[in-house]
């Protein structure tokens, strides 16, 4: 890409950001969200920069699928300003600290402590992991009908992902770990090094948005898998793309465990018509206009004062 073609890119990429600001500012003036009567958790882990962003995803799902519980892990930069607006906005919700979701063998940062505090509320109930860049566009009948089955799924990150056995998914992953290769595909190229990997699945799948079905996984079994992947990646364990990694692996062990339908669940560069629910993941985030556009059907929708 040329310079000026770049430089033509990040305009439009600054003004698309500033059309999503001035749409997502909107969604302070919609009724809030109460708690419903379906039998799962919605969980999230929140910043202070994505609060604004997480009242749109979580308002966004709320209008078709009604959690009885939840739960926004808040990461450290969250003040005490932005739990009173998050708390006025999403009635009932239950706010805990990350800090408090760390444990011996396991990394800090990169959403690990998303992932253990997963590990915690899945004992007791099915949870479901929400991501601040997220919209719900439409009904979701596959993941109403994963929490009716106690069936887990994940977010596809691209068509025909299905989940497969760890030597297949490791054997792609070699073909593609060169020199500086990224430790999502790194991880995924020692699949076959685990014990038992033989009786394990995978699929590459996104963790922005995932389903866990209740006791599919402990917060044991998370720090024994964490402790054998250190001991063969090492340091590099800790870099951010790992809780991707053992969200996956979690998820794709579990009984039952499916894979969203794509581009029905997608990211906004895939999207398609009929498409229920997009993740706007950064590097395509403000590409288009799509994620402001978004932003203001949905607050319409939902009522906007």
């Amino acid at each position: 890409m040329n310079i000026l073609n770049l430089l033509v890119q990040r305009t439009r990429e600054v003004i698309n950001r500033r059309r999503y600001e001035r749409e997502l500012a909107v969604i302070l003036k919609t009724p809030p969200v109460v708690l419903g009567k379906d039998a799962f958790t919605a969980l999230s882990m929140v910043h202070h920069r994505d609060v604004e962003s997480y009242l749109l995803a979580i308002k966004s799902f709320c209008r078709f699928l009604h959690p009885r519980r939840i739960v926004m892990v808040a990461d450290p930069s969250i003040t005490d300003a932005d739990r009173s607006r998050i708390a006025s906005h999403v009635l009932g919700i239950e706010i805990v600290r990350a800090e408090d979701y760390r444990g011996p063998g396991m990394p800090q940062g990169g959403c690990w402590e998303r992932l253990i505090a997963i590990s915690e509320y899945v004992k007791t109930d099915y949870v479901i992991q929400i991501d601040a860049d997220t919209v719900s566009l439409l009904p979701m009948p596959e993941v109403a009908n994963a929490v009716a089955e106690a069936s887990s799924f994940v977010l596809a990150t691209e068509d025909g992902q299905h989940l497969i056995s760890c030597s297949e998914a490791a054997q792609w992953a070699k073909v593609r770990a060169g020199s500086g290769e990224h430790i999502q595909v790194l991880a995924e190229a020692n699949l076959d090094r685990l014990p038992r990997s033989e009786h394990a699945r995978y699929v590459r799948g996104c963790a922005g948005f995932s389903g866990f079905a209740r006791g599919c996984f402990s917060r044991s079994q998370l720090g024994e898998f964490s402790q054998t992947m250190s001991g063969i990646l090492g340091d590099r364990w800790t870099a951010w793309g790992t809780e991707q990694f053992s969200s996956n692996f979690m998820v794709s062990n579990s009984p039952r465990a499916s894979v969203l339908p794509h581009p029905k669940y997608c990211h906004p560069g895939r999207e398609k018509p009929g498409t229920v629910f997009l993740h706007f993941i950064g590097y395509v985030r403000f590409v288009t206009d799509r994620y402001a556009r978004a932003a203001r059907e949905t607050c319409v929708a939902l009522g906007a004062d």
